[in-house]
């Protein structure tokens, strides 16, 4: 329930503790917060991560994996629509946070995407 287990398979979110490994396929790809850079252009962080640095969007850090993960997820799903982030699209991340960051994470998203490929 707590979402911050995000990950992806085949690039969009999923929660591992709510799949049993059984019922992926071998041709699955997940991927995790320690492997999203590799799926950005160049060496360094995925630009959503270094936009959760740049924002300074942290603070516990407990919720941060999987914040960062339905970022990246909710930017390719929109782009495959065609379309812009909407506020809507923000508001419907639902992974827990209590540390009342939301206006960086909003910002931090906004910059990441303009970054990603």
């Amino acid at each position: 329930m707590c979402k911050v287990c995000t990950s992806h398979i085949n690039g969009r979110a999923f929660h591992p503790c709510s799949v049993r490994v059984g019922d992926l396929a071998k041709t699955d790809r997940v991927t995790t917060i320690e492997g999203l850079p590799g799926e950005s252009p160049g060496p360094g962080l995925h630009p959503l991560q270094q936009a959760w640095l740049d924002h300074d969007v942290a603070q516990c850090g407990y919720c941060q994996p999987g914040q960062v993960m339905a970022a990246v997820a909710l930017v390719r799903k929109v782009r495959r629509e065609k379309r812009e982030i909407k506020e809507k699209d923000l508001d419907a991340i639902r992974n827990i946070c209590r540390c009342g960051t939301d206006s960086r994470i909003r910002e931090a998203i906004e910059q990441g995407a303009r970054h990603m490929r």
